[in-house]
């Protein structure tokens, strides 16, 4: 290689490094922009008193640096549009429900939920649909609340419960009997190997079976049962206090960086 070419290649790399940092400051600020218009709309909703100690106590930086440290630039871009908006409400409500106990705290257990019917929906059932259209598994066979759950997924555009999609995960972990709609989603997930093995990995099963069996996105949710050290524990699964990486938010948005 010539050092005419050598010059050129270094020159190529600087200015893709100029070009990439200027798309991330471009993107930090409108990460910002968006968390403080999201702020300043979901304030407004808490009592005075909960508003002047969030202002005081310069949350909006702080929640701010919290998701951008966490997830960087590349995750956010690769998550659904509504991800950063229920980021930033639950941890506003989770601000306001340790300030005040007695508040709203199921706004919390909801971001969540609707991160996580957002993920389902972009990442996994958006495809699969297509994937089941295609290879004509499109008719109710069995009288089963699975394959009844997942013919409504496919034909009617239902969001697939975070519930059914843990057994269903669940059983094609275990290897066991599949109806055609199970049968398929399993066959779906073979033609995309990357996401099934992080959906089928230990690390993210065991995750995503202890927010199943915590309840709180449905019976507890309902029966107003949930504590302050559960919804804490929820935001610990999905988040872990933005501090450690084995989390559901952070394995499926990375896994998200890897395929795209």
């Amino acid at each position: 290689m010539t050092q005419a070419k050598i010059k050129e290649l270094e020159d190529e790399i600087v200015s893709l490094k100029n070009s990439l940092k200027i798309c991330t400051l471009w993107m930090r600020r409108e990460v910002e922009e968006q968390i403080h218009k999201i702020s300043i709309k979901k304030l407004w909703k808490l009592n005075q008193n909960i508003r002047e100690e969030f202002l005081q106590e310069n949350q909006e930086e702080i929640i701010t640096q919290r998701i951008q440290n966490y997830l960087g630039d590349l995750l956010l871009l690769n998550a659904p549009s509504s991800t950063l908006e229920y980021l930033v409400h639950s941890e506003i409500n989770f601000f306001n429900f340790k300030k005040n106990p007695n508040s709203d705290w199921f706004s919390v257990i909801s971001s969540y939920h609707k991160i996580l019917d957002a993920f389902i929906e972009h990442f996994i059932t958006n495809n699969f649909r297509k994937f089941a259209i295609k290879h004509d598994c499109t008719i109710l066979r069995m009288n089963d609340p699975l394959e009844k759950a997942m013919h409504l997924v496919v034909n009617k555009k239902y969001i697939l419960s975070l519930g059914r999609l843990y057994w269903l995960l669940k059983t094609i972990k275990n290897d066991e009997k599949l109806y055609k709609y199970w049968e398929t989603f399993a066959a779906y997930l073979d033609k995309h190997v990357e996401l099934k093995d992080v959906l089928l990995s230990e690390e993210f099963m065991k995750l995503f079976k202890e927010i199943i069996d915590s309840e709180v996105f449905w019976a507890k949710r309902h029966s107003g049962k949930i504590n302050l050290e559960e919804t804490k524990r929820a935001r610990e699964l999905m988040t872990w206090g933005y501090l450690d990486k084995n989390s559901i938010l952070y394995i499926l948005l990375e896994s998200q960086s890897v395929l795209y």
